[in-house]
């Protein structure tokens, strides 16, 4: 089985933050452009500038899957 933490995805990159089921902000910039202004990015996007983000991986899925169950529990359901 590959370990999912090495594959280049912005998910288990350490300048991505999610900001819900489905997309996050590139922090790459942080310091230099506002934080309004950083790019939107889809959880499995990929770029030149990823770093392996360690634990964080795991963190996030836990997350993303919480977000998931209470999105679900509240009748809406989430698009797979």
């Amino acid at each position: 089985m590959a370990n999912t933490t090495t594959t280049r995805i912005c998910l288990s990159c350490k300048y991505y933050r999610p900001t819900d089921e489905r997309e996050g902000k590139c922090r790459l910039q942080k310091g230099v452009i506002e934080p309004s202004a950083y790019p939107s990015m889809g959880h499995g996007d990929t770029c030149e500038s990823w770093q392996n983000a360690g634990q964080q991986f795991h963190i996030r899925v836990g997350w993303i899957k919480g977000l998931q169950k209470k999105t679900q529990a509240g009748g809406g359901g989430v698009e797979k």
